[in-house]
Formats: structure tokens, sequence, C-alpha cells
């Protein structure tokens, strides 16, 4: 089964057959899909090139009210023939990745043919049609982009969003709210590809300008803070990520409540940065009362309560007391063969951690 980011690009590009369908461009694009639908085979290719040409008739006759209508069908179809592509043949994926980027990108001539003229009076005309600059185009390259960090290409992403700003700056102006989303997923990008110093300054400048334009409680602002606390942690300043986190929970506590998923990842940060900080202790209190919380809200074996888990015994041991954090991490690794297996590597970054503890408890039952 495909996953949300490979369903995104099929989505993406379901879409985008359509809108350069309404192009000049389009006899390159229609290229493009056949090929790589074709697969090397030309039989492929050519049934390919007849769903295109099918589509693109489809689009020039439909007229009126329908007009709308037929565009979403065949949007959805398109879709689905990618996701049956992507699933079929997983190395698809990069090319196809390369050719909406492409397709995107490349300013379309627009030739307003009669039925190009009845589309435009009718207000249905698609924003690769209405260039690529269009409030639509951005918002798909967006997609894109995203969905290429969630890929695994962080880099990729950075780069995408850092080509996106400038033009979202020109076009919707520099403080509209989806020009702000595009310097906040370009300052997070960055910091997961790897520059946590440059993200955190990113942030640092943003939050201000995001604070002003949609408030201080805006969840999109307090994102942006808890990046900004994450990436200043990242980027060497642990005790300055423990005191914004600190900030940012009492806020959260307030706008959303003391139980809400947001809230009560502040509280998992606040703890873990204030360990980094240098107080063990401390951050072994915090994750000792944070966890029965989880437990109660998630279930034993939920994700974030192993994580919580995991941390409280980390968090134990680096506060002298290696014996209980010993016994909490074979606790913990039977939890983890249990839901992932034994073979995964969080499972054996557990065992790991069993046995470091079990060394320093001066324990030679441990494991090998």
């Amino acid at each position: 089964m495909l996953g949300a980011s490979l369903l995104t690009l099929a989505a993406v590009a379901g879409q985008l057959v359509v809108d350069a369908a309404a192009t000049d461009g389009w006899e390159t694009a229609e290229q493009g899909f056949a090929k790589l639908l074709g697969r090397g085979d030309a039989k492929q290719a050519k049934l390919a090139e007849r769903w295109l040409a099918e589509t693109r008739e489809q689009l020039s006759s439909a007229a009126g009210t329908d007009s709308e209508m037929i565009r979403t069908a065949l949007a959805g179809r398109w879709a689905g023939r990618w996701a049956d592509l992507l699933e079929e043949d997983p190395d698809a994926e990069a090319g196809l990745r390369a050719l909406v980027q492409e397709i995107e990108i490349a300013p379309p001539a627009i030739d307003l043919s009669a039925s190009g003229q009845a589309v435009l009076a009718d207000a249905d005309i698609s924003s690769y049609a209405a260039g690529p600059e269009h409030p639509g185009a951005l918002a798909t390259r967006s997609e894109l982009a995203y969905s290429a960090g969630q890929a695994g290409d962080a880099a990729a992403a950075r780069d995408q969003f850092a080509a996106l700003l400038p033009i979202a700056e020109r076009v919707l102006g520099p403080e509209h709210p989806d020009t702000l989303a595009a310097r906040a997923s370009l300052a997070f990008w960055t910091g997961q590809a790897g520059d946590a110093a440059t993200a955190r300054d990113q942030f640092a400048a943003l939050l201000p300008v995001a604070e002003r334009v949609l408030g201080p409680d805006h969840p999109d602002t307090l994102i942006n803070r808890h990046n900004l606390a994450n990436f200043t942690g990242y980027a060497g300043d642990a005790a300055a990520a423990r005191e914004q986190f600190a900030a940012l929970l009492r806020v959260r506590e307030r706008v959303f409540g003391a139980d809400s998923p947001d809230t009560l990842t502040a509280r998992f940060n606040l703890a873990y940065w204030t360990g980094r900080a240098g107080a063990a202790a401390a951050a072994r209190d915090q994750f000792a009362a944070l966890l029965p919380i989880r437990e109660r809200m998630y279930g034993p074996d939920h994700p974030d309560t192993l994580a919580t888990r995991e941390e409280l015994a980390y968090w134990t041991g680096c506060a002298g007391a290696a014996a209980a954090a010993r016994d909490q991490f074979a606790a913990l690794l039977a939890s983890y063969e249990g839901v992932l297996g034994p073979e995964h590597p969080e499972t054996l970054a557990i065992w790991y951690q069993l046995a470091h503890w079990t060394a320093l408890a001066g324990d030679d039952t441990g494991p090998d």
C-alpha cells in the first residue's frame, strides 16, 4: 500500500495532467507522461497516448457548469493511474517527481483559442494555464516540496522551498499567510537537512512577523515557536531550548488545555532539553510525571508512550540509578519486541541501552 507522500505525489501528478491539457505546452507534457507510463513498452505507451488524447478532448469539449465536474473526475482518474504506476513500479517515483517539477516550472505559452477563451470566460482556467506563478500553481509546488521531504529528501524539500519563497513573496506579498508558511517550511527542511543553526535563525526572524500578522496564539505561530526552540537546542544551546519550551508550555496549556497532544509534546520536549541542559534528575521527574498521562490518553503501547518510557529510563540512569535504568529498559524491551518486532532498529537501540545500563549497574547477567 502506498504511503502518504506517494499518494500526494499521485494526486499532484493527476491534477497536473488536467492542468497541462489547457496549455500550449501540452504536447511536451503529453510526451513525458506517455513515456513514463509506457515504461519502455511500445504498446503500453500507445495506450497512454490514447488516454491522454481522450483527456484533452474531454476537457476541450467541456463547457458551462459541467466543466469543473469533468476536470475533477479526470484529475481523480489520473491520480489513480499514477498511484497504480507507483505501486507496480517503485522505481517510477523519481521519474514522476522529476517530470512534475519540470512541467510545473516551465512557463506555458497560452493560446487563447475559441475554446480557451470560453474556459477563461467561465473563470475555469487552471492554475497552470494562468501561469506558473498562479496561486494554485504555487500551492501545488508547495505540496510537491513537502512530499519530497516526507519521502526522505530533506535537501530537495529545502531547495524547492527556497526557489518557491521569492515567487510567493512577489506574487502574494511578504506577509501573506501562504508566504509565511513557505518561510516556515524552508526553515524546517533546512534544519532537517542538517543545518540547525540556519533553521534557528530563520525561525527567529519569522516568529515576530507571524506573531504580528497571525497573532501570538495562532496555531502556526505556536508551531514556529516550537521549531525555534528545537533548532535552538540542536544548534547547541540546550539551556535556551529548555527556557523556550517552558514559556511555550504555559501558552499551550492556556490555549489548548493541559491534556492536548500539542501541550503534551511541549512537556516532552521541555523534559528532553532539561536533561540535555545538564539537569538529569529534573528531566527524570518531568518524564515520570508525563508518563501516566500519555498511558491514560494513548495506551501503554502507543509510540508516544513508549518514547516517554525510553526517555524516563535513560534519564533515570543519567541521574545515578543505573540499576533502575536497567530494569526499566528490560521491561521496555519486551514492549518494543511485541510492537515493532525483535529486529526493528528501535528495538535494537533498546537492547543497546539495556546492555549499557546493565554494565554500569555491575550486573553480568544482562544481554550479550
